[in-house]
C-alpha cells in the first residue's frame, strides 16, 4: 500500500512563488504540522528521505469550472479529544483536517496518477463488498468511517471502531489514506503556504509559537523580521520561512 505514497514522490515540490495575498491566515489555535518523534528526527537528519514531492500547492480558489469540486473519499476517525479527517476531491484536491491540542487545516494537490491509484485502492465497489456485521460497532469516543462516492453522487460508507481488528479488504483501502493523513500531517512544506512565499516589507507572519512578526527588510536571500510583541529581531533565509511561520497574521 505504500507504494501509493511513492507515486507522490518522483519530482520535486511544485511551489508556486506568490505573495501575502495567497498565504493562508493563521487561526489562534493553529499549527503547521504535527511533531516528528525523535527517533524519526534523527532518521531524517541522516537519510534524505523524500515526502510529498510529487504534490503541489493548492494556492487560492479550487474550483472547477465555477463550481465546487466533486467529493470522491473521505475518512474520519476520532479518538478521545483527537479527529483527523482526510477528504479526496476530483481534480486532486486533497484536504486534511485535524483538531485537538491544536488545530491543523492543510490543502494540496497531488498527481492524476496518484489520484487514480487512490480512487482504484479505494472504490466504491470494493467498500460495497464489506458487510457492516463484519465490523466491530465504534464508541462515543473512538469512532471511524469511511465514505466513497459513485460518479453520481451517492455513496457507500461503513463505520467502525479503529482500535478493533478489521477485515482486509476494508484495512486495503483505509491504508493508503492513513499514510497519507500522516505524511501530510508532518509535512511543512508543499502544504504550507509559505512554501514559495516572496516577502515584502510589511507583510505580517505567525510564527510556530503564535507571535507575529513583521518583515522590515528584504536584502538578497535574508528577510529581517521583528516581533510586535517582544523586542526581538531575526534573520530568516527566504528559503527557509516556511520552517518558522504558519501563516499570515490577520487583524480584528
Amino acid at each position: 500500500m505504500r507504494r501509493l505514497l511513492l507515486l507522490l514522490m518522483t519530482a520535486l515540490p511544485a511551489l508556486a512563488q506568490h505573495d501575502i495575498s495567497k498565504v493562508d491566515p493563521a487561526p489562534p489555535d493553529s499549527a503547521i504540522a504535527t511533531p516528528l518523534p525523535e527517533q524519526q528526527r534523527r532518521m531524517l537528519k541522516k537519510y534524505d528521505i523524500p515526502d510529498l514531492a510529487g504534490a503541489q500547492q493548492a494556492l487560492g480558489s479550487q474550483l472547477i469550472d465555477g463550481r465546487l469540486p466533486r467529493p470522491l473519499i473521505d475518512y474520519i476517525t476520532r479518538d478521545g479529544a483527537v479527529e483527523q479527517r482526510i477528504s479526496i476531491f476530483e481534480g486532486g484536491l486533497v484536504v486534511l483536517n485535524m483538531t485537538g491540542p491544536a488545530s491543523i487545516r492543510k490543502r494540496m494537490l497531488i498527481p492524476p496518477d496518484a489520484l487514480l491509484a487512490y480512487t482504484k485502492a479505494t472504490s466504491p465497489g470494493e467498500l460495497r463488498n464489506v458487510r457492516p456485521d463484519s465490523l466491530v460497532p465504534p464508541e462515543p469516543a473512538r469512532r471511524s468511517q469511511l465514505r466513497v462516492y459513485d460518479a453520481d453522487g451517492s455513496f457507500v460508507e461503513r463505520i467502525f471502531h479503529p482500535g478493533k481488528v478489521l477485515p482486509k479488504p476494508l484495512a486495503d483501502e483505509i491504508t493508503p489514506l492513513r499514510d497519507l493523513l500522516r505524511a501530510i500531517s508532518e509535512d511543512r512544506e508543499v502544504s504550507n503556504s509559505i512554501a514559495g512565499y516572496e516577502p515584502q516589507p510589511g507583510d505580517e507572519l505567525v510564527a510556530d509559537d503564535h507571535k507575529i512578526y513583521r518583515v522590515m527588510r528584504v536584502s538578497g536571500l535574508v528577510v529581517e523580521l521583528r516581533c510586535l510583541t517582544v523586542p526581538t529581531t531575526i534573520y530568516v533565509s527566504k528559503k527557509d520561512l516556511h520552517q518558522y511561520f504558519i501563516g499570515k497574521a490577520t487583524r480584528e
